[in-house]
């Protein structure tokens, strides 16, 4: 009967746990908005506003990991990390596409309505031709760790 009940105490401590950062992560973007049009991607933090034009990017994806799923946008050319709203969002990590650079914005999505942003998103950049929509990307860190460990055979 201990065996039981301690499972169950394990499992209950476990998804609380994870309910509780649900939580924080919903609290630390209650102020961030993000809208789609024309011009661009609107980024607002809650303090300042920042619009990423689309002339300015060179690839676009949405990005999934078991955590979250992200805006991905990559600049033509450097990231402006001057800019106190861009500067908080610039990751360096694998290339969306062969041809696109490493050093891109990281944008966090809601868990609730990222759909719809992400559809606004492809709508508004569909007219710029130089622009490369990488579609959605599922992130497997662990997949990733292992392609980068094998060696490559030829």
């Amino acid at each position: 009967m201990t065996g039981r009940f301690s499972t169950a105490v394990a499992v209950m401590v476990g998804v609380g746990a994870l309910g509780g950062v649900m939580l924080v992560v919903a609290w630390r973007q209650r102020h961030q908005k993000i809208a789609a049009d024309h011009t661009g991607l609107w980024v607002h933090n809650g303090h300042a506003m920042q619009v990423i034009q689309w002339e300015s990017v060179a690839g676009i994806a949405v990005y999934y990991t078991a955590q979250a799923v992200s805006l991905e946008l990559v600049p033509r050319g450097p990231a402006d990390d001057r800019d106190p709203v861009l500067r908080a969002l610039i990751c360096d990590d694998e290339p969306l596409a062969p041809e696109l650079p490493r050093v891109r914005y990281r944008i966090p999505l809601p868990q609730v309505g990222w759909r719809t942003l992400a559809e606004a998103v492809r709508r508004h950049s569909e007219p710029h031709p130089t622009l490369l929509w990488c579609g959605q990307i599922n992130y497997n860190p662990v997949m990733a760790a292992l392609a980068r460990r094998s060696p490559q055979r030829t």
